[in-house]
């Protein structure tokens, strides 16, 4: 039987974190991933401050090859029906990659023993050990691990596989973006995001090399033509033309960050990034992947070098990136905790009369009653934001019993 002292299942930027992690520890480690590499990813690909900083310290500079154009995002566009399109910049560098060679760059570069179409099956805790079940080429093989990071995405098989209940009663969503040639009235600078109901929460757009990149979140359970209806209305408010699709990516997203439910782990497994429930609002996930994965790393090492309790060493040095997740659906502290810098950047409505912000403020009210009326979401960021506000700071389930 094959043994390793880390294994981590998924080579996405989190997996990859820990992995480069554990290798400059000295720890002999293996990096899955059960897509055949490099893999696409339903993702905008704009690369944040936070992430840009973390990537330069720990891999490297970041390939030419692997930016799209172009190369830089100024920031996000907010479409409000009453209102129009209100640009707002970040202060700050943001470039355009894309995510199937971004991520091979940082599997590739973490230095552990990469291996794709290996699928995670499951595992067993033996004393120190755990015996994980691997599938390589529909061949079931077992290898040992003194540790497990999963960094398997929001639908994790490893919290599957070892700690169901994770996901019990959990409300979930999935994501639909695809890649069209065509035309459409836009700014290439900027991420689009349309607060109109009857389209999901997160109905989106961005162009990235001449491609048109359409996506949309909705409901698991729900019958949903809100693609179709995100589509119809680009056609209508924004030119859109479609002369070919060139391709459909899709993702699962949970609801654990504004639950405040997230699951670091257990024993000798660590989950990191939105496998554990960490992400931003909007779905920025890879500032808080890289480092979650990072605090996995770490606590690893110390946990096999000194002898510690690696799960508790975790829990306490990644309440930070919780504390920072939270703060991303409290209206009272999201703009002050975003992945990349708006100091200098002035209000959403600095341009606007009272009159056109009070309209969008509207707007956005009825947008998040239409789509986000999931059970007991609103309830919980109150409830988070209130004691944030009135005691100094949160109550997090998973890191303070």
């Amino acid at each position: 039987m094959e043994r390793y002292d880390v294994l981590v299942v998924g080579s996405g930027p989190g997996g990859s974190s820990a992995a480069r992690k554990c290798r400059d520890g000295g720890l002999k480690t293996l990096l899955i991933d059960k897509q055949k590499l490099p893999r696409r990813k339903a993702c905008s690909g704009i690369i944040a401050n936070n992430s840009q900083n973390y990537i330069y310290e720990n891999f490297g500079p970041i390939p030419e090859s692997v930016y799209g154009k172009p190369y830089l995002s100024r920031g996000m566009a907010f479409y409000f029906p009453s209102v129009g399109t209100i640009f707002t910049d970040v202060n700050c560098y943001q470039p355009y990659v894309w995510r199937n060679t971004f991520d091979h760059f940082l599997a590739k570069a973490s230095g552990a023993d990469l291996e794709d179409e290996t699928l995670f099956v499951g595992l067993k805790e033996k004393g120190d050990e755990i015996e994980v079940t691997l599938e390589r080429k529909k061949t079931q093989v077992q290898v040992a691990a003194r540790y497990v990071i999963g960094a398997d995405g929001a639908n994790s098989h490893v919290i599957r596989s070892f700690a169901p209940e994770v996901y019990e009663g959990l409300t979930w969503a999935s994501a639909i973006q695809k890649y069209y040639e065509g035309k459409i009235d836009a700014d290439n600078r900027y991420l689009y995001w349309f607060l109109v109901p009857g389209m999901g929460p997160f109905p989106w757009l961005n162009l990235k090399d001449d491609q048109i990149i359409i996506g949309c979140a909705y409901l698991v359970g729900q019958k949903s033509n809100k693609f179709e209806a995100l589509i119809e209305f680009l056609k209508k408010n924004f030119g859109l033309s479609i002369k070919s699709e060139l391709a459909t990516e899709g993702c699962m997203a949970n609801t654990m960050t504004p639950m405040n439910r997230f699951f670091p782990g257990r024993g000798r497994v660590l989950m990191v990034g939105d496998a554990m429930g960490l992400m931003h609002q909007g779905g920025e996930g890879l500032s808080c992947a890289l480092a979650s994965g990072g605090h996995a790393g770490a606590a690893v090492i110390e946990g096999i070098k000194q002898g510690a309790d690696a799960f508790a060493l975790y829990k306490k040095s990644i309440r930070p990136e919780m504390v920072t997740s939270l703060d991303q659906f409290n209206p009272l502290r999201m703009k002050a905790t975003v992945a990349s810098d708006t100091r200098g950047q002035p209000g959403l409505f600095h341009a606007h009369s009272f009159g056109d912000e009070l309209k969008a403020l509207r707007d956005a009210l009825a947008f998040v009653r239409s789509e986000f009326n999931i059970k007991g979401m609103t309830g919980s960021i109150l409830k988070n934001s209130a004691r944030r506000l009135l005691l100094g700071g949160y109550h997090i389930p998973a890191v303070d019993k």
